[in-house]
């Protein structure tokens, strides 16, 4: 909506409410003079007060919600719902105007189509799904077809059950009272039918939206689950009683039910529309509150608390690989739109930045977020790309490291079943050769192949030292313990193995250990933060270990220069003194 129909729109909304008070204000008047016999109002002052309270209650909670969600329907349907909620006191007008009765009698069944339009758009302002679809469709066909036909074909002058209105209807075309009658039956009974929808419509989104989801709607929906029962059971005494009669018990206390479920909806509207305010002031305070350097993953836990979701969760969007990220830079596939959930995508300078996954009863989270969530969001999105990085670095680090493996047990492999086997075999055909030379008695040959033999055997065990030098599979099966044991007790010397490492940190154990390792685990065995007593001890673990350099590695680029500060100012004296 562009910002002159924008404006147009709420000069509107803000006419309509001095239109709704005239009306509820001549309704009153007209039920406590001439339609005190034709109207439920006019029967008793409380029902006249939750006539006009009712009207009044939609009326102003369709502007609070219409200024709260300017681009949503939610509140222009309230408007009109509450305007049309007088039209029925206006027919029982007693010698009124004609033309002013009988467009009462036709405005005055629209009223619930409109309301039950309000409860299933709730809350974004559109309907979501063929059925919700469809039986809004349904319900405004049928109040229209009732309309015309009753404008067009209904004489109350032949109509034995007439009670508000039995003298006027200027749209009479040409009278038909039992097609009138087949009309308001039919159209009755449609009504209920559609009542009844809503109460499974509504029932069905409590049982699948999640908690916030169904904290947000159930203000709305038990008043459309009372409204809806209001219906069924008018519609039900009008089949047992056909004489509607507002003195009758029985009508009396469906009027008083109905206006009441009325009035708790409005309530809830404008409980709604109060909630998304806090909302709003909660999420533009996160800026303030997350601090100068907050931890991955702050951001998406102070949204969550701000809007009351504690499922909320961000993806960040990385352009360069095309993919969403966690705050930690984990890849995550990308939020969509389920039943009860809603995915909204922020945007930044025309880029997209982040796709936020929450509750569907928070549909204008786009416009809470500012400017200055955004830019944090931005910082965010930044970190996590940087995570994503070094977690690509390290598996491509991981993937070279297992590739070189698998080549060197590839080489071992080869020089074991190809020429160390061979080299096996011409000793064998040495050995045999020296046997019979010597059984023929040939001592010169037999002595050639004997220095031939130790040649070969020499050949044989440094091709094997090689090829277990590739990849010692011992070192991979068994363990460095077990190597270094083996390295011993080849050498000429006596070699005494004390305090083996029982494990080689190969990708293998890292995969194992990662497993069990949590990152709050690693973090809390490395200095970090500006306790210089800490870094001075962990820097002198790595001096008495034998290390003679030691690089100190801040990470974070916005905070470089403050460490290099800090390390020559603090670090670098409290090392030369200790």
């Amino acid at each position: 909506m562009t910002p002159i129909l924008l404006q147009r729109a709420n000069l509107a909304r803000l006419a309509a409410g001095p239109v709704a008070l005239a009306f509820g204000l001549g309704a009153l008047a007209v039920a406590q003079g001439p339609g005190r016999f034709t109207t439920y109002a006019g029967r008793s002052s409380l029902a006249a007060t939750l006539t006009v309270v009712a009207g009044l209650a939609l009326l102003v909670a369709g502007l609070v919600t219409a200024f709260s969600r300017p681009a949503g329907w939610i509140g222009d349907l309230a408007i009109l719902a509450g305007l049309l909620w007088f039209a029925a006191v206006w027919v029982g007008w007693d010698k009124g105007p004609p033309l002013v009765r009988s467009l009462g009698m036709l405005a005055a069944g629209f009223t619930f189509p409109l309301l039950l339009h309000l409860v299933l758009a709730y809350p974004s302002g559109r309907l979501r799904g063929a059925a919700a679809r469809t039986l809004v469709a349904a319900v405004y066909l049928e109040a229209v077809l009732a309309a015309l036909g009753r404008a067009l074909f209904w004489d109350p002058f032949f109509d034995p059950d007439c009670w508000a209105n039995c003298t006027d209807n200027v749209f009479l075309l040409h009278s038909l009272p039992r097609l009138a009658h087949g009309i308001e039956v039919g159209g009755r009974w449609l009504t209920a039918a559609a009542a009844g929808a809503l109460v499974a419509v509504c029932a069905w989104r409590l049982l699948r939206d999640s908690g916030p989801a169904r904290r947000s709607l159930l203000p709305i929906a038990t008043p459309a689950i009372l409204l809806a029962a209001a219906v069924t059971a008018r519609a039900i005494a009008l089949q047992r009683m056909p004489l509607e009669d507002p003195s009758d018990p029985a009508f009396g206390w469906i009027f008083v039910v109905g206006c009441a479920a009325v009035i708790l909806l409005a309530a809830g509207l404008v409980w709604a529309a109060v909630r998304m305010r806090v909302q709003r002031r909660a999420v533009a305070r996160i800026a303030t509150s997350l601090g100068q350097a907050p931890p991955p993953g702050s951001l998406q836990a102070a949204l969550a608390q701000a809007v009351g979701d504690p499922e909320l969760q961000i993806a960040y969007w990385l352009p360069d690989s095309q993919r969403h990220v966690d705050a930690n830079g984990k890849p995550v596939a990308q939020p969509v739109a389920a039943p009860g959930r809603a995915a909204t995508e922020l945007v930044r300078d025309g880029r997209r930045i982040a796709v936020v996954s929450h509750t569907a009863a928070l549909p204008d989270l786009e416009r809470a977020i500012g400017a200055a969530v955004r830019l944090a969001l931005e910082n965010e999105r930044l970190q996590a790309k940087a995570l994503a990085q070094l977690d690509d670095l390290q598996a491509s680090r991981v993937r070279i490291v297992e590739t070189g493996d698998a080549e060197r047990r590839r080489l071992e492999r080869d020089l074991h079943d190809g020429a160390q086997q061979r080299l096996l075999a011409f000793s064998y055909d040495i050995r045999l050769a020296r046997t019979k030379a010597q059984a023929d008695g040939d001592t010169q040959t037999g002595s050639l192949l004997t220095d031939a033999m130790r040649q070969a055997q020499a050949a044989l065990d440094e091709l094997r030292a090689l090829a277990h030098g590739i990849y010692p599979a011992i070192l991979a099966e068994a363990g460095l313990a077990a190597a270094l044991a083996t390295l011993a007790d080849a050498a000429p010397l006596p070699v005494q193995i004390r305090d083996a490492a029982e494990e080689l940190p190969v990708p293998a154990s890292f995969e194992v250990a990662s497993r069990t390792v949590r990152e709050a685990d690693v973090a809390a065995q490395m200095p970090c933060g500006p306790d210089v007593g800490r870094h001075v001890a962990g820097i002198r673990q790595f001096e008495a270990a034998g290390f003679t350099h030691l690089a100190l590695v801040q990470v974070g680029a916005d905070t470089q220069e403050r460490f290099i500060r800090w390390a020559a100012t603090e670090l670098l004296p409290a090392l030369r003194a200790a």
